[in-house]
């Protein structure tokens, strides 16, 4: 028996509900909200985290989510471990459609392996399942945020540690395999 996930952000939206096809919502993240999102992302804090979002409901029953997100984290650095704040910008937008079954979707990362670069973008452009008219905003607006932030955050002025320096110069001065495979190709074209 599985455990269903409860975001630690969330904002359920009932998209039958709305009285107009068009409706603005302003979130922000709670202090609690703000640590528990932190320690699911392995940062060292989320100071603030909003968004302004407008959700537009079409008459097939589609439903956009779009607006602006900012949020003010501190990261480690991945150098020196020391804090790295950063401010995270970005626009929300998402398609949802009740035409779309969560059985359409892939449920793990393996289900993505044996599949084209092709049929990877249009899963991609694919809108998200609308289930019962409910979309849980908060959790769009998480998910925005873990991908927009910097996923290598460095200090100003950190420089990599003197052994991994020595490794790199290492492997500089080792010769390049392919670089001989390409030489002995010509030989043997000359040959030829």
């Amino acid at each position: 028996m599985s455990k269903k996930y409860t975001p630690e952000f969330s904002r359920i939206v009932n998209t039958e509900e709305q009285v107009s096809k068009k409706e603005k919502i302003i979130l922000e993240a709670s202090a609690q909200e703000r640590a528990a999102l932190a320690k699911r992302f392995e940062l060292v804090s989320i100071d603030s985290l909003t968004a302004e979002l407008t959700i537009i409901a079409a008459s097939n029953g589609e439903v956009t989510v779009r607006g602006p997100m900012h949020a003010q984290i501190v990261q480690s650095c991945v150098t020196t471990l020391e804090p790295v704040p950063e401010m995270v910008e970005d626009e929300v937008k998402v398609l949802f459609s009740p035409h779309v079954s969560e059985e359409d979707m892939p449920s793990n990362p393996d289900d993505l392996e044996d599949l084209s670069e092709d049929e990877l973008m249009a899963l991609l452009d694919q809108p998200e399942p609308l289930v019962d008219g409910k979309i849980d905003v908060g959790e769009v607006v998480s998910q925005f945020l873990a991908v927009a932030m910097n996923p290598y955050p460095r200090k100003d002025g950190a420089e990599l540690p003197e052994a991994a320096l020595i490794e790199e110069e290492a492997d500089e001065e080792r010769p390049n395999p392919f670089a001989k495979l390409a030489g002995l190709k010509e030989q043997l074209e000359k040959k030829e």
